[in-house]
C-alpha cells in the first residue's frame, strides 16, 4: 500500500475535484447549483472545478433542467466514453472479456477457451492478446484503455494482484496483474474474487445500491460469498473473506479440490451432482444421467427422471443447511443468491429458503431476505470493470496512486 500523503492546498483542490467528478458520474445528470449543495462547496468554486472538467471533456453539458420559475439549470452529465476498461473473468475453462465504458456498460463480449494447466506466460499472452483484439474490433485506441479488472477464483491479493493460491485453476502465487500489465504498455490492472467482483456491480447497479449489510452467494460450478458490511466488502485479514464454500458441510466427506473433507462446496455445487449421483447411480437403473452438469441434471428433473429429481431434491437441501448457518453466523440483511446454478432455481431453491428461514433469529421473528438477484449474468463482466473504474475515481490520498485526474 502506498503512504498517505500529507495534507496541503494541492490535495484539498483534488479532493474537491474527485468528490464533484465522483457526484456527477453517480447522479447521472446533476446542475452546478445541486453539486454545490450537496457538496457544500460555494458556487463559484463548484465552476471553477466543472471548467476545469470539460476543459479535459470528462464532464459535458446536455440540456436543462425543468424549473418552477426564473433561469432553468444547466444539466452537467459525465463523459462515460472518455476511455475504456475491460473486464476479464477467468473460469475453469474459459475466459470471457468485456469491453466497457467508465460506467461498466458492456460494449463488445468475447469468450476463449483456455487450459489452465498451460505454461502461466502463454495464458498471460493469450489474455493479452485477446483484449488488444477486442479493441482492435472495436476500433478504440490503446491510448483510450484506462484499465483491467480481473475476476478469478480463489485467494487474492489484491494489494500485489497476486492470486495466492487457487485450487480450482490449480495456480499458486501468480502476479497475474504484473505480467498483464507489463504486456500491454504497463496499463494498471486490478484483480479480486470473482463473486467480490458481482458484487462491486450489486453496489453499483443492483439491489446492494439500497442495502448497507447482505451477502451475495454464488451458486453453480463452485460455491462462494461476498459479504457486504456498512455498503463494504469485507475482505478479513489476508483477502480471503466470503470462503463459505469451503466451511466443513460433513466430517470425513467428499475430498474437496482445496484439501480438505467434506466442504460445503462438494454438497452445494456442480461437484456434488457428480459425487452423490455417481454414488447412486446404480440404484437407478432406468436413468439418462450421464455427465452429471447442471443442465443435464436439471433437464432430467424436469423430465421426470428420478436419479435427477433425487440429486435436485438433496442439493436444495445441502444448500439450505448452508445458507442458514450463514445467517446464523453473520445476520445479514439480505442473501442475494447469484451464479449459473439459478438458471436452474425452479428445482431446489423453495427447498433450500425454507431450511434457511427456520434459522436462530427466526424465533425472535427476526427473517433474512433471501432471494435471487435481479442483474444478469453480465454482471461479472461488469463487476471485473468496475474493478478498474473505481479505482480511477479513488480520491488521491495516496502516494503514486494512479486516477483519473493524474
Amino acid at each position: 500500500m502506498n503512504g498517505l500523503r500529507k495534507g496541503s492546498k494541492d490535495l484539498i483542490k483534488e479532493m474537491n475535484r474527485f468528490i464533484v467528478i465522483n457526484l456527477i458520474r453517480k447522479s447521472g445528470r446533476i446542475s452546478r447549483s445541486d453539486v454545490s449543495k450537496i457538496t457544500k462547496m460555494s458556487l463559484s468554486t463548484i465552476t471553477y472545478i466543472v471548467d476545469g472538467l470539460m476543459s479535459v471533456d470528462l464532464v459535458r453539458e446536455v440540456g436543462v433542467a425543468t424549473s418552477t420559475g426564473g433561469r432553468r439549470p444547466v444539466l452537467l452529465e459525465f463523459n462515460a466514453d472518455y476511455g475504456y476498461t475491460v473486464g476479464v473473468k477467468i473460469e475453469e475453462k474459459r475466459v470471457l472479456f468485456a469491453l466497457t465504458n467508465l460506467n461498466a456498460d458492456i460494449l463488445n463480449l468475447v469468450e476463449k477457451k483456455f487450459n489452465r494447466f498451460d505454461n502461466i506466460q502463454d495464458v498471460v499472452a493469450m489474455i493479452a492478446g485477446e483484449i488488444k483484439e477486442l479493441l482492435q474490433n472495436a476500433d478504440k485506441p490503446m491510448e483510450q484503455l484506462m484499465g483491467i479488472g480481473i475476476a478469478a477464483s480463489g485467494l487474492i491479493n489484491r494489494q500485489e494482484g497476486t492470486i495466492v493460491r487457487s485450487s480450482m485453476l490449480g495456480w499458486e502465487n501468480v502476479p497475474l496483474c504484473q505480467l498483464l500489465s507489463e504486456q500491454l504498455n504497463n496499463i494498471p490492472v486490478f484483480i479480486d474474487k470473482n463473486v467480490n467482483a458481482y458484487t462491486m456491480a450489486e453496489l453499483w447497479y443492483g439491489e446492494g445500491k439500497d442495502l448497507s449489510n447482505f451477502l451475495c452467494i454464488s451458486v453453480g460450478a463452485g460455491l462462494g460469498m461476498s459479504l457486504v458490511v456498512n455498503k463494504k466488502i469485507y475482505y478479513g485479514e489476508s483477502g480471503g473473506a466470503g470462503e463459505f464454500g469451503h466451511t466443513v458441510m460433513k466430517i470425513g466427506g467428499y475430498p474437496c479440490h482445496c484439501g480438505q473433507k467434506g466442504c460445503l462446496e462438494m454438497y452445494a455445487s456442480e461437484f456434488y451432482l457428480l459425487n452423490r449421483g455417481s454414488e447412486i447411480k446404480e440404484s437407478y437403473p432406468e436413468t439418462i444421467i450421464e455427465d452429471f452438469s447442471f443442465e443435464e441434471v436439471s433437464k432430467g428433473a424436469e423430465n421426470g427422471d428420478a436419479l435427477a429429481i433425487e440429486l435436485m431434491k438433496s442439493f436444495g437441501e445441502n444448500l439450505g443447511y448452508g445458507i442458514l448457518n450463514a445467517i446464523n453466523a453473520l445476520n445479514p440483511h439480505t442473501i442475494l443468491l447469484i451464479g449459473e446454478g439459478m438458471k436452474y432455481k425452479h428445482l431446489f431453491l423453495d427447498t433450500a429458503v425454507d431450511i434457511a428461514r427456520k434459522n436462530f433469529f427466526s424465533a425472535a421473528k427476526i427473517q433474512t431476505e433471501i432471494r435471487p438477484t435481479e442483474l444478469g449474468d453480465d454482471s461479472w463482466l461488469k463487476g471485473a470493470a468496475l474493478l478498474a473504474i473505481t479505482h480511477l475515481f479513488q480520491a488521491p490520498i495516496y502516494e503514486e496512486s494512479k486516477s483519473i485526474l493524474n
